[in-house]
């Protein structure tokens, strides 16, 4: 799949700690993902993983400043094995549950939630997280229902983004981060600065976050200044 605006948004819109030193990427295709988080994060490794070939991830990767902080493994998530939690985790997964096919296999993998059903992204989440880590995925907003409703209980909702192309128009997607329901989480990036380093409020059982980003004007190919104050780093440097 080409690089498209689901990664970038998702890429930059993760909350990424000064703590957080292990991060993972499901679903890194071409490690646009995992790049963006390593250049977010000068001191933290990131690893992608993917069902499909990792070859042009790698080659993206040698070809960035952050290669030595980046690594690729060919393995379905839910075999993937770590020695050590993760202190974030992103995805962009395959999405689409009920709908037709496409002919072109690797379309299907990359769009369809046929090898990586959301039970399965919520099951490696939770075996791959660290205590207090958190998960950042996009989907679209119906399919952003069917994952909340998988996850209740065990997968608790913290910040929420729904993302409308243009003012006029629908949210298309949904940008979510949960913690683990059954454990107290760190605090986020933009916590507030009167609490102590090691504060172990409940994140999880406050109300969730909730915020819109408007991407375009309605103008063909004209950003609104959220969407580029969000995005500008990531376009300058890549």
């Amino acid at each position: 799949m080409k690089v498209g605006t689901d990664g970038v948004l998702l890429g930059a819109w993760a909350a990424v700690r000064p703590q957080d030193r292990r991060m993972l990427d499901i679903g890194t295709g071409t490690g646009l993902i995992a790049l963006m988080l390593a250049q977010r994060a000068p001191e933290a490794h990131v690893t992608g993983v993917d069902i499909d070939d990792v070859g042009q991830a790698r080659e993206n990767a040698a070809a960035s400043p952050w290669s030595g902080r980046v690594a690729f493994a060919q393995c379905p998530v839910q075999e993937f094995e770590t020695p050590e939690p993760f202190d974030l985790i992103v995805s962009n997964p395959p999405f689409f549950v009920d709908s037709l096919t496409c002919p072109d296999r690797g379309r299907t993998a990359a769009r369809h939630a046929v090898h990586l059903p959301f039970g399965d992204l919520r099951d490696a989440v939770l075996r791959l997280l660290a205590p207090g880590g958190r998960f950042a995925v996009i989907l679209p907003t119906a399919e952003a229902e069917r994952f909340l409703a998988v996850c209740a209980g065990r997968l608790a909702l913290v910040r929420r983004t729904d993302v409308r192309t243009t003012p006029r128009r629908p949210a298309k997607r949904a940008l979510m981060e949960f913690v683990r329901a059954d454990r107290p989480a760190a605090p986020p990036a933009d916590c507030s600065a009167d609490r102590p380093a090691d504060c172990s409020a409940d994140c999880s059982a406050a109300a969730p976050e909730v915020s819109e980003l408007v991407v375009g004007t309605g103008e063909h190919e004209c950003y609104t200044p959220e969407y580029r104050a969000l995005t500008r780093d990531f376009y300058l440097k890549f």
